[in-house]
């Protein structure tokens, strides 16, 4: 049998696949879908870094994150994970008024407004469109206020769980957190989180939201991934797709038994 010489690959040019540089010409690594580092004192061993992203929308309230990371029987994986999310868009309040009344009374969670503070609101309903205004509040807590219109919005009938915007408001947002955890997989491949820290880098959530990210395991898939997740009590695709959820995620993936 013939001796097979094995020769490195040279490349004065980088490397590509398929007409796409993976590798240019001064070795950075441009356009990889994952990037795989082993260690050569220990074969058990080795790291890898990925882009994770989800969506989340009306209908999806939480989600795992794709790709997922396959993890086989008796394995530790240390991962960490830079995570952010955004939305565009601004705070919509829930509205009543008795009819005949020119009092408005929203509800907002944590809204964060003070006494006699402008707001520029706009109507979702467009029978209200008129209405559409600048208006000074009238601070009732942290989650309730009330505003005077000139003219009741209806004589005949009350107005109940209507929907506004509050557009004084910015309307972008985001969420910006970093997750240190360990996941551990048994003789019979069940996986586990060992343990999890999150750190709170940003912490800009529109009022009336709230927002969260963990780190999950899947016993079906045997994958282990983030779930991002958001509760509201209106929309939040009223101008926007949703909230995009994007990480950066680092693994050392190992042995659990040497």
């Amino acid at each position: 049998m013939a001796t097979k010489i094995l020769r490195s690959l040279q490349s004065e040019g980088g490397f590509s696949v398929a007409e796409a540089t993976i590798i240019d010409e001064n070795r950075n690594i441009i356009d990889a879908h994952t990037i795989k580092v082993l260690d050569n004192t220990n074969d058990k061993t080795f790291k890898k870094e990925y882009i994770v992203h989800g969506s989340l929308n009306d209908a999806t309230v939480s989600l795992e994150m794709t790709p997922g990371h396959l993890v086989e029987s008796d394995k530790i994986v240390f991962l960490t994970g830079f995570m952010l999310g955004t939305w565009s868009g601004y705070p919509i309040a829930v509205f009543n008024s008795n009819a005949n009344s020119t009092t408005v009374t929203c509800t907002l969670i944590e809204h964060g407004l003070s006494d006699g503070e402008l707001i520029s609101v706009e109507f979702s309903n467009a029978t209200y469109s008129s209405f559409n205004n600048n208006y000074n509040i009238t601070l009732v807590d942290s989650n309730t206020f009330t505003f005077t219109t000139n003219t009741p919005l209806s004589i005949n009938t009350p107005v109940l769980s209507e929907e506004l915007e509050i557009i004084s408001y910015s309307d972008n947002w985001e969420y910006a957190v970093k997750i240190e955890a360990a996941v551990l997989s048994d003789s019979s491949n069940n996986l586990s989180v060992s343990a999890s820290l999150l750190n709170v880098v940003k912490d800009n959530i529109p009022p009336g939201h709230t927002w969260g990210i963990v780190p999950v395991v899947n016993n079906t898939t045997k994958q282990l991934t983030f779930t991002p997740s958001y509760s509201s009590n209106t929309s939040i695709e009223l101008r926007g797709n949703g909230i995009r959820w994007s990480g950066k995620v680092e693994i050392t993936y190992t042995e659990r038994n040497y």
